[in-house]
């Protein structure tokens, strides 16, 4: 193994560069993860956006899968891994101390300790991000063993695309057998979103997207879309109202990632319905009618990231092979191509077919 590692650093807004660094050395209670893939998250493009300064340099990426290269033995008994295990490691860990942390909330740790975009490459040990050939595993880091004969691009996908759409649906949305449940936009989460609402139970699954969108419709009909609507095509109140003979949806997840979506979210709902904004994307404002909340006594759901009660359920799934998540990826980029690879999640590349891209660092 070189003594060197090779990642892709964001040194400052829109600016990428191959950098090295040292391994680091290994103590009892951390480790160190060969970085087999990293998908490219819808929130990547966001981070490249960023124009705060405190936050450069830093290495991108926290959707992915490795193997253990180096383990301490402290850190070996605590996440139940030796090295060579196959791994996924969730986004976020806190202090372990906080208030948060002490009620399983550590999202909200004032610490915000993480990858891909929480830890700034400058802090030592540096490699805390997954656009890496190595990433370095700190104490407090959520480890989770998965199984080898899993396709590296559904591993990958597993905490925070899987992760989130269980959380997001089932545990904060709240979706039940029998319910109808709308998912806006066909991107990543939404596909996630549409399993964990066919793992749920619901009865109609209906996804609205636009014309660009037919080759994900092809992909969530597989996930467990009962309906697809086009709306480029169709009146998307009119379809839905048609599709639940009438009543609008239980619940509706927006992941679209675009705020001008909210107020049609709260059109499709039903009295006493549910509206999940997730996909942290979208900044502008958005005009919408407030009282229509009240009036239909909707309850609207913020949602961020997964926790590991989801990450464990994610795993099952993935490892049971149920739906073909690794087709989700439709693209693989070098490290060298990480700047393009997020240039074309954030739509600024066009490539054909395009619906979830991965970098292969090694």
């Amino acid at each position: 193994m070189s003594s060197k590692v090779n990642a892709a650093v964001l040194l400052t807004t829109r600016k990428m560069e191959i950098q090295a660094f040292d391994l680091p050395a290994v103590s009892e209670d951390d480790g160190l993860l060969r970085v087999e893939m990293c998908g490219v998250c819808g929130s990547d493009p966001r981070i490249y956006n960023w124009t705060d300064s405190r936050r450069f340099p830093l290495i991108m990426g926290h959707e992915l899968v490795g193997h253990i290269e180096e383990i301490g033995s402290r850190a070996a008994v605590r996440w139940g891994v030796e090295a060579g295990d196959r791994v996924i490691v969730e986004h976020l860990f806190g202090c372990g101390h906080c208030r948060w942390c002490l009620l399983g909330e550590y999202r909200f740790c004032k610490e915000h300790q993480g990858y891909g975009g929480t830890t700034p490459s400058s802090v030592p040990p540096h490699l805390w991000g997954a656009y890496s050939q190595y990433m370095y595993l700190a104490p407090n880091s959520r480890v989770h063993r998965i199984a080898e004969d899993v396709p590296a691009e559904a591993a990958a996908m597993t905490c925070a695309n899987i992760g989130n759409g269980l959380r997001w649906v089932r545990t904060k949305g709240g979706a039940a057998i029998g319910d109808s449940v709308v998912v806006i936009g066909p991107g990543g989460q939404g596909l996630a979103a549409i399993l964990a609402a066919s793992e749920a139970g619901a009865a109609k699954i209906i996804v609205l997207g636009l014309s660009r969108d037919e080759h994900r419709f092809e992909l969530a009909r597989q996930f467990g879309a009962t309906h697809t609507v086009n709306l480029d095509r169709e009146d998307p109140v009119e379809a839905v109202l048609e599709l639940t003979d009438g009543i609008l949806a239980d619940l509706v997840v927006d992941l679209t990632g675009a705020t001008a979506s909210f107020p049609l979210a709260l059109d499709l709902a039903r009295p006493l319905g549910v509206v999940v904004v997730g996909s942290n994307t979208g900044e502008q404002e958005v005009a919408f009618v407030p009282s229509k909340i009240p009036i239909k006594e909707l309850r609207v759901q913020g949602v961020n990231t997964h926790d590991t009660p989801a990450v464990q359920a994610a795993i099952k799934i993935v490892e049971s092979r149920r739906y073909p998540i690794e087709r989700m990826v439709t693209h693989h980029f070098t490290l060298a191509d990480a700047e393009t690879a997020v240039l074309a999640a954030g739509g600024e590349i066009e490539l054909d077919g395009f619906i979830k891209g991965v970098i292969v660092p090694n």
